[in-house]
């Protein structure tokens, strides 16, 4: 990747490049329905260790524009449910440009990223795809706002495990002190999801609880991840989420976030989904 992003330099009249700049995360994720099922049927809770690392350099084009290359990786321990243990990384490539001048001067980004991920359960294991759209900009000197747009694909081993979206996600953050920021967060998202339905064993075996689902049009797949054999499925469906975060900084490079967001998701039925976690990250 150092060779790539050195010719990438090499090839770009007037760019500079500048770095590498690492960054190193750990987190403790706790999430209430990691099967994505509809209430009462089957929702499964779940806590999750993580931890990340991204290398980046960046390319001065010109006074107001940069283009930054990277390469990240993360790797996710679930210490309730072994199989969505996984290992993933990919490269990634930014191209930002500012507006005008000034510390209110708002940031377009466009980017490209990818990643591989593989699953302990083999099925899960899957390459994607993201086309990625941005922009920031301050609204003072303690609030800020940022929009991140994409449109992604995903191809997996197993068939319903794959997918394409389209999604935005907006942060508003408050700089209280220069010790403590606040995010609230929004999001939505619409595309292929996948939802998990307990089953049970029947004379000609195992079905899901709810027989309605039998004429989901999606794709679907008995799996064990669960412990007790479920039956996931590929649906259609549009998410809405929100949260907020708070994030105090524990040295100069170094802060900590807490962090809560609800997913809820309409398709075929209904399905919230809450996420707290507690991340600490550490720039070199």
């Amino acid at each position: 990747m150092a060779t790539a992003s050195a010719l990438l330099a090499i090839g770009l009249p007037g760019a500079m490049a500048d770095g590498p700049y690492v960054s190193v995360s750990e987190s403790a994720t706790w999430q209430d329905n990691v099967t994505y099922a509809p209430s009462g049927d089957g929702t499964r809770s779940a806590f999750s260790l993580g931890s990340g690392a991204d290398i980046s350099w960046l390319h001065s084009m010109d006074f107001s524009t940069v283009l930054t290359t990277g390469l990240s990786a993360n790797a996710e321990v679930c210490t309730t449910f072994s199989g969505l243990d996984s290992l993933s990384i990919g490269p990634n490539l930014e191209l930002s440009h500012k507006i005008g001048v000034g510390p209110y001067a708002a940031v377009l980004k466009a980017g490209l990223q990818g990643s591989a991920t593989g699953f302990i359960d083999p099925e899960r294991s899957n390459i994607e795809g993201d086309l990625v759209l941005g922009m920031a900009q301050r609204l003072s000197d303690a609030l800020q706002v940022v929009l991140d747009a994409r449109l992604g694909s995903y191809d997996a081993r197993d068939i319903v495990f794959c997918g394409n979206f389209a999604s935005l996600d907006s942060a508003l953050n408050w700089d209280v002190t220069d010790t403590w920021r606040i995010k609230v967060l929004g999001g939505w998202r619409t595309g292929d999801t996948v939802a998990d339905y307990s089953a049970e064993r029947t004379p000609s075996g195992w079905a899901a609880i709810d027989p309605e689902t039998e004429n989901l049009p999606g794709a679907w797949h008995y799996v064990s991840t669960f412990g007790n054999p479920f039956v996931a499925y590929r649906v259609s469906a549009r998410t809405w989420s929100y949260g907020a975060a708070i994030s105090p900084a524990i040295g100069r490079h170094s802060s900590l976030r807490f962090q809560f967001v609800q997913y809820v998701t309409s398709g075929y039925d209904r399905y919230v989904d809450s996420i707290a976690s507690l991340s600490l990250e550490h720039h070199f």
